[in-house]
């Protein structure tokens, strides 16, 4: 048998590698090849095959630290979304490149797609169309974060098996389930600037705009040892130095789990940087999180507050406060952080919100040694705040998925343009 996965472009007006990989797909390859069969890899997002000239020619910054721009082209923006005055993208590997690659790969018996963003769903279709013609008598399989959430609309898109789970992959493949894939097999990738960690799954709060506990039904942890042997098998086989936390909960039983963890990194001695490009939990931060966060060289720490309104913040879960911040802050000053690695994420464009709220919060947020990071809110499915944004939505948000994107405000907000937005952000950013 043999499998080819695929993590498709994206359509959008904006994208970036914020410390991004699709590690959905990465476990499944990793199933396959502790089952034996033959697989192929192709991320189109991928930039570690482009050459020096490649990537000079393309403009993609690549930091240090491992974050990075994409191959992008401007292309005609789809008819939902023509009224919006500024330009729409492609980005990856061009599609007649895409061909080049299927045409080196023999015919595979299944190709597995990947999704993440329900509004990024024109990149798997045209990746659909290009596998009907390309490969007529493979059976197309597609799964991911887009099919869970909008699973009848994703049905429309063509593919031979519309899944939820990889158990059900395991189902249509005649497999074993296994529910161990890590270390994920980054040896498909010709460079890799960082690595993704998770240290647990799910999370334990139910934020009014998340939607992880219909993803992620329980909370679990993973064994201590076991991520301390990844960290130190990407190192050792990959030279990786940048890690990423993609943990939504990585604070939580600190005690039991990530202060332990830390403190096993630490005594290894390892020339590596730490990233939660998710953010985390102000609660948990004290003065041990903040020493071991110090020796432990996290580079990119991203405060999850949300919102500095009392009345929002009980709205939204409560999970923090302003004074809980302040303290957060304070400590993580005291042990050597600044600006440089420090960010806090407020959330902009939401149900109940106002203007005014917006503003406060940064101005509340300007006061202490911290960036702002304005994270514009995209209505997800599934969530307890989907009904009060389908009631406050600018566009038909049930039945098409490219009115979820956060670039266009799909929700109203009394007052908030694009342009009062950018005006803002320059604010936020002064």
């Amino acid at each position: 048998m043999k499998v080819l996965l695929i993590n498709p472009p994206i359509y959008d007006f904006a994208a970036y590698s914020l410390w991004a990989k699709p590690v959905g797909l990465l476990k499944i390859l990793s199933l396959l090849k502790n089952n034996n069969i033959e697989t192929f890899f192709i991320d189109t997002l991928d930039i570690s095959n482009l050459s020096y000239e490649e990537i000079k020619q393309n403009k993609i910054k690549v930091k240090k630290n491992g974050r990075h721009g994409y191959i992008k082209e401007i292309v005609e923006k789809p008819k939902q979304l023509q009224n919006i005055t500024r330009h729409f993208f492609r980005f990856g590997i061009p599609d007649n490149k895409i061909e080049d690659f299927l045409k080196e790969i023999p015919n595979p018996d299944y190709v597995i797609i990947t999704s993440i963003m329900t509004y990024w769903y024109l990149g798997v279709e045209e990746i659909i169309k290009i596998l009907k013609k390309t490969f007529p008598e493979s059976r197309i399989i597609l799964g991911g974060i887009y099919v869970n959430l909008c699973f009848g609309h994703a049905l429309k898109l063509g593919a031979h098996y519309t899944v939820r789970t990889i158990d059900e992959i395991c189902k249509i493949l005649k497999l074993p389930f296994q529910n161990h894939f890590f270390p994920l097999p980054l040896d498909c990738y010709n460079k890799n600037f960082f690595a993704p960690i998770y240290t647990s799954f799910g999370c334990p709060y139910s934020c009014i705009y998340c939607a992880n506990k219909f993803l992620n039904k329980r909370f679990v942890f993973r064994n201590v040892d076991e991520v301390v042997k990844e960290i130190l098998f990407y190192y050792e086989n990959f030279n990786i130095k940048n890690f990423a936390f993609y943990d939504d909960a990585l604070l939580l039983n600190k005690n039991e789990h990530f202060i332990p963890l830390i403190k096993k990194i630490i005594e290894l001695n390892l020339d590596i940087n730490f990233h939660c490009p998710n953010g985390v939990h102000i609660s948990q931060i004290d003065e041990e999180i903040a020493e071991l966060m110090c020796k432990g060289n996290f580079r990119d720490i991203r405060l999850s507050l949300e919102t500095a309104n009392d009345t929002l913040q009980k709205k939204i879960g409560y999970k923090t406060d302003n004074r809980q911040f302040i303290n957060a802050v304070r400590v993580l000053e005291e042990f050597g952080f600044t600006k440089e690695n420090l960010s806090v994420y407020f959330l902009v464009g939401i149900p109940y919100q106002s203007i005014s709220d917006i503003l406060d919060s940064i101005n509340f947020a300007k006061q202490f040694n911290v960036k702002i990071k304005l994270a514009e809110y995209s209505p997800i499915p599934h969530t307890k705040l989907w009904n009060e944004a389908v009631k406050t939505a600018k566009f038909d948000i049930e039945n098409e998925p490219l009115y979820h994107n956060n670039k266009i405000l799909p929700v109203s907000v009394p007052e908030l343009t694009i342009d009062e937005l950018n005006k803002i952000k320059k604010v936020a950013h002064s």
